[in-house]
Parts: C-alpha cells; structure tokens; sequence
C-alpha cells in the first residue's frame, strides 16, 4: 500500500518541522531560558491552536467521506440489471425491496433507512431500522433533500450521477443519498416516463459519532444544537447552505500537557532547563506529527477500497490527474476488467462467498501487477490497471494475458470450487491529446465488447468500437421512429399439408421496407431490437398485424415467432390475450414458436408461460429443432403441440444419409409423444418426397413458396383454390 499511495504520504515532512523546531531550540537556549515562561505560554497556546486547527480538518474529512461512501453505495444498489427488473415491473415487488434492502437496514449496513420514489418523488416503499415505514413521504426528508433534488434533479433524471448530502429528518441530522434505478449498462429505455430512485439514509446516531472518533481519533465527538456555542465545532450544512447541526468533540491540551510534564524539572534543576524546553518542543512536535499523522489515515481511509485493499476509483482518477499534469507528452495504458458471472456467485453462495471471491482475485491481480502499475477496484466486480511508460501497451498485453488465464480457471473459496471469466478492454493514449476520462471511457467500452462477443477475451480499443457503437444508436433511433412511421410490415410463408400439399398455414414474418435509407433485413435488425427492448412493441406489432390479416381466412392457421425477449415479459401471457380480444382473432387458429435457449435458462418461468398460452387455446411449436440440446424428456416437460425441424437439419436429407436418419428419428419422437412436425427449408422435389417419406406432417420453405405480401397470398390462395 505505501508503494501505491507513495506520492501522498506526509510524514517526512512533519519529521522535518520537527528536527527545525529542535535545532532553533538549541541555538536560541540563552534567549528561551531568560524568557522561559512567556516562550512556554507561546508554545503551549501554538500547540492547543494547531491541533484544534487539524481537528476541525479531521471531523470534516471524516464527515465528507461517510457522505462519499454514501454516493458509492447509493450507485451500487442501483446501477443494477436485477433493479431495474423488480422496481419498474408493473407493481412494485414490495417483497424484493425488503429481502434486499429493507430487512438489512440498519446501521451495521452503512445505511439505516432505505425507500424507493416514483418519478414524480413520492415515496412508493421504505423501511427504516428493518421496519416498514408505511406514512413516508418526501417532507419527512427535509429541506436538504428537496434542495439536492433542486440542485441536482437534471442529473438524477438522466440517471448520469448519484447525489449524497446531508438533512435534518424527523428523527435528526442524516446523511441521505439519491439515485436514478438504471441498467447495468447505464441507460434507460423502454419505460417511458416511469423512473424509480432509491434513497438511502444514515442518520448521525450515536454508534455512528462513536465508530468516527475511534476510526480518526477524535476524542468524543457528538452532535449539538446549532445555538450550542462550544469550541471547537463544524457547522453542519445542508445542499441549501442551511445549517442543521453542528459536531463538537473533546478538545485536547497538548501544549498545557507538554508543560506541566516539564514543570517540576524546570523548577526544582535550572541548568535542566534547556533540556526542559527541548523536551516541550519535542512533545509539541510530536503532537504535530500525530496529527499530521491522522490526517493521512483519513485520506488514506477515503481513496481506499475496504473489501480488497486495493486504492479505489477515486485513488486512480487522481493519479491519472498527476500523470497529465506533468510537462510533455504522457503515454498511459488502461486495462478494464470486468468478472463474468459474479453476480450468479453472489445469487447461489451469498455475499459473503462473493467477497472472499473479491479478494482472492485482488490478490491474484496483484501478484501479475507490471512494475509501477497502479491497480485499483473500481466498485463491484470490476477493476482496472494504470501503467504509464514507452512499454506500457506490451506489459499491460502480458498482464492481461495472465489475469485472463487466472480468471477462466476454476477458483477455490474454501470448500467451495466456482467458475467465473473475465471480460477485459484496454486502451492507451497520450494524456496531453486523450483526457483521463476519456482514456477510461474507450477501456471501458472495449470490455463491453469484449463481453457482447463472447465474454473471456481481451479487447483493445480502436476508433472502429466508437463508429459501431454510432451505428448502433442511428438504427435503434430508426427502429423507434420506423414503429411510429408505420415503415415495418409483414410478410407470410405458406405451410403446407404434406400429404396433400394444401396450404393450412402460414408464417407470419416482419420486414422494413419503408425504411428511409433502405430496406433492412430481419438478420440485420432482430438482434439489436431484442438488445435494446425494441422488440417487445415489434414483437407486438407483427402479432396484432398478423391477426388482422389472416382473421378473414377462414380456416388458415397462423404461426408467429416469439423472441426469448418477449418470453422474458412478465406480462406477454396477458398481452397475447389482449391482442386476440382486440383482434377477435380465434385462439385455437394461433400457434407462437419459441426456441429453447430461454426455456433451459429459465425452465420455471417458461413451464407457466406455456401453461397459461396453452389454456387460452393457443399452440406452442419448438423452433429450430435440431439446432440445440432438446431431450425427450424435455419436450414431454414443457408439453408442446408441434416441432419444427430445422431447414439445417431438413435441408440436408437428401444429400446426406444421417441427416435423413436423424428426421426419421425425430419424426418417431414425436409421434410417440403426440407432437405434430414441422420441416423447414423444403426447397426441391427430393426434399418433398424424403421429408413425407420419413413422416412429416407438414413442410414450409422455397419449394412451396417465398414469404409474400398479404396481397400476393390471397392470389396464391385464390390460385389453389382454382387448380
């Protein structure tokens, strides 16, 4: 640690002052005997007022990181993907809120009171000390709480930062710290004008002051009135610059101590006397340096993560600050680390399991640490690696490389064995032409690549990442614009009795046509509308369209696909039924297809989905069979109505012999568990003719068809319907 925090330590300098104080003793020894006791009292009332002086700086350093810690914690518990999921739900899930804040409020926890407000501030939930607070509401915060709101709330909307400060509630002063409920990724989309804050408070009790003058050594502060006029003290404010309180502890004597320890001495030995004022002046000194001593213990205490050791996000940003304000061009090199899976760490061993995980890996990260490299936690499971010098790209590449290789292995935590990775990003530049926070910004966006490509991997930072993520946000803009442009359409696929080859559904499939730079296709969009939320007023959209379209096809079934996205949707089941309502669509005429990557993440929530389609009437098909992990025990668990054979699979039967086994055995599986059976991708005659030999019930693909207009499948209909 002091190899890391070298450029801040100070107690050189208070040896030194205190070596010149002894030597200007010794060569003023006449003068300061003959003025012994004038030259005590300037000392002793010197000494008083500069540790009165340090103690006030003391106090406040310790009160302005207990708010700081408050800003940490308050983002902490709210740049949260499981948040976001719990606190914008339709209703509120009071239940979550108290297992995961409420019931852990208390002191011990860094916060004794814990309340969620809607965007209008109103408070929906809180809990103090463990308990429901069913009356809460915004006034019982104070006056400094609606001020930080007023000061702040452009800032707390747009979620860009959290807000601490200190107010006097109902039961006394506090320190209370806001913040916008958002994604991981920090952006939020797709609830409109809902937004929900979580406010955290921590009220100035006793056990707190208690624990502050332990941690800095100040002798019993406690919290007074504002018209208590004892010295010393530090006037507490709030955001409105209203005073609240004012913190007053024991002020020490050190110089009055110094004295009387020395008093008999100078009294009873008079040639001691020079010796005498030489010890005062050293115990001065000393007092000085003890001081100056608790001052870096505060700071040392406020840029250091406590869980790992490690220097913290604000310890970094300062050096990286001292790095560009040294004259010439500064070369610097930032690695990002971000740990795969850690939550799920936390969510089946507990928290306790997830901080030694912490701290087995700050020590491992330590051991791989470059010369002169500064490494620091940067909050949650996420660290970074600062390393300045003409080598610093290829030393930071070695410690990537070996941070990597130690976090895709196995990792033993007592008796426990878990699996987690890595996501890493790094990026170097010049601090003269790249600001620190930029420099930390391209890190940062090379590990999300690194995590939206396949986790595990190390990724570097080009101009290329800044130009894809631009690309990105343009077509998601489009996306939004094209959903209220009426741009999107649908077109449907025929699917066809194999036996009599008449047409007894169709597909229904979404295109963009009427996109203003160009059609776009569903590969080229589908994956940034499930990404970004879009999906679900897509996913909408293509069923109310479709149910429009076909209901005056007597007899015609209608399929359509259902992203895992959608399925995710606590509400799809009910949305489905208002869409049949309001299209009068028949259920029984509606078949969704789902694959299974969703149903095996989320087996539970998936077995109810279907159940609940299931009763309205709707059939439920399982999509690209043949492409995963499908068992039959599995296809008999979630009760399907129909499988579709992937055209991977479908397609290759008449050139190659196990692809043809496979559908025939496929096609047994299912018939002995009454599943109807779909092939896709049917694009000639030997396909036809293979695919009804080995069983299947219906066939959909280029031989038959091409996805067409609404118009144009009319006609085909119209067609058959003549021939």
């Amino acid at each position: 640690m002091q190899k890391l925090f070298s450029g801040w330590r100070i107690e050189p300098k208070a040896r030194t002052l205190f070596g010149l104080v002894a030597l200007g003793c010794v060569g003023f020894i006449v003068a300061i005997i003959a003025l012994m006791y004038s030259s005590l009292a300037v000392v002793t009332d010197k000494a008083n007022e500069i540790y009165a002086v340090r103690s006030i700086e003391s106090v406040q350093g310790a009160i302005q990181t207990t708010i700081e810690r408050m800003t940490s914690q308050v983002e902490d518990n709210t740049l949260w993907d499981d948040a976001v999921a719990h606190l914008y739900a339709p209703k509120l899930d009071r239940k979550w809120v108290y297992s995961t804040w409420g019931a852990v409020a208390q002191d011990d926890y860094g916060y004794d009171g814990v309340y969620v407000l809607d965007e209008n501030f109103r408070v929906l939930e809180g809990y103090r000390n463990g308990q429901r607070q069913p009356d809460a509401d915004l006034a019982m915060f104070g006056n400094g709480f609606a001020s930080l709101i007023g000061l702040h709330g452009e800032a707390l909307r747009s979620g860009a930062h959290p807000v601490s400060g200190l107010t006097y509630m109902k039961d006394g002063v506090a320190i209370v710290g806001i913040s916008l409920v958002r994604p991981t990724k920090g952006v939020l989309t797709g609830h409109g004008a809902t937004k929900r804050y979580l406010v955290m408070t921590r009220h100035m009790s006793a056990a707190m002051l208690t624990d502050l003058s332990e941690t800095f050594r100040i002798d019993g502060i406690k919290l007074t009135p504002t018209t208590n006029s004892a010295e010393p003290y530090l006037r507490l404010v709030d955001a409105s610059n209203q005073e609240v309180g004012r913190l007053t502890w024991i002020l020490r004597q050190p110089g009055v101590e110094a004295v009387r320890a020395a008093s008999s001495h100078i009294q009873m030995i008079a040639w001691l006397i020079g010796g005498v004022v030489l010890l005062v002046f050293g115990i001065a000194g000393y007092s000085l340096f003890r001081l100056a001593k608790n001052e870096q213990v505060a700071r040392t205490f406020a840029l250091t993560d406590n869980l790992s050791g490690l220097p913290n996000r604000r310890a970094l940003f300062e050096r990286l600050q001292k790095f560009g304000a040294m004259r010439g061009p500064v070369h610097k090199c930032v690695v990002f680390i971000d740990l795969d899976g850690f939550k799920d760490v936390n969510d089946v061993y507990g928290h306790s399991t997830g901080d030694k995980l912490i701290m087995i890996v700050a020590a491992a990260l330590k051991e791989f640490l470059p010369k002169d490299g500064v490494l620091a936690r940067m909050g949650g499971d996420e660290f970074a690696m600062l390393l300045g010098g003409k080598h610093a790209d290829q030393d930071c590449q070695i410690f990537a490389e070996q941070a990597l290789a130690f976090l895709t292995k196995p990792i033993k935590i007592g008796e426990r064995t878990v699996q987690i990775g890595a996501s890493i990003g790094i990026a170097a530049g010049d601090l003269k032409t790249c600001r620190s926070q930029e420099l930390f910004r391209r890190a940062d966006m090379a590990m999300y690549h690194s995590k939206s490509t396949g986790k595990a991997r190390i990724t570097w930072y080009d101009g290329e990442l800044d130009a894809a993520r631009m690309r990105k946000q343009a077509l998601e803009t489009g996306m939004r614009n094209g959903l209220t442009r009426d741009e999107f359409d649908v077109v449907y696929q025929p699917i066809v009795d194999a036996r009599t080859q008449g047409v007894i559904a169709v597909e229904a499939l979404v295109r963009w046509p009427r996109r203003p730079e160009g059609e776009l296709f569903p590969d080229q969009f589908i994956s940034l509308a499930e990404s970004s939320g879009l999906i679900h007023p897509l996913g909408q959209f293509v069923l109310r369209k479709a149910c429009q379209d076909v209901l005056h096809m007597p007899g015609l079934r209608l399929s359509v696909n259902i992203s895992p996205a959608q399925f995710r949707d606590a509400e799809f089941e009910s949305k489905v039924a208002g869409i049949l309502a309001e299209t009068g669509f028949p259920a029984e005429r509606l078949e969704l297809e789902v694959t299974e990557g969703y149903l095996i993440e989320n087996p539970d929530r998936a077995i109810a989905a279907v159940g609940t389609l299931k009763a309205l009437g709707v059939s439920i098909a399982l999509d690209d069979f043949g492409t995963g992990y499908s068992s039959i025990g599995y296809l008999r668990r979630y009760n399907f109505d129909k499988i579709k054979i992937d055209k991977s699979l479908a397609g290759k039967v008449d050139r190659d012999p196990q692809a043809a086994a496979l559908v025939a055995g496929t096609v047994n599986i299912a018939n002995a568990l009454g599943l109807a059976v779909t092939a896709e991708g049917v694009e000639t005659e030997d396909h036809v003719r293979l695919l009804k030999l080995a069983g299947c019930h219906f066939l959909q693909g280029y031989y038959f068809s091409r996805p067409k207009s609404l118009a144009d499948l009319h006609n085909l209909l119209a067609a058959r319907a003549v021939a």
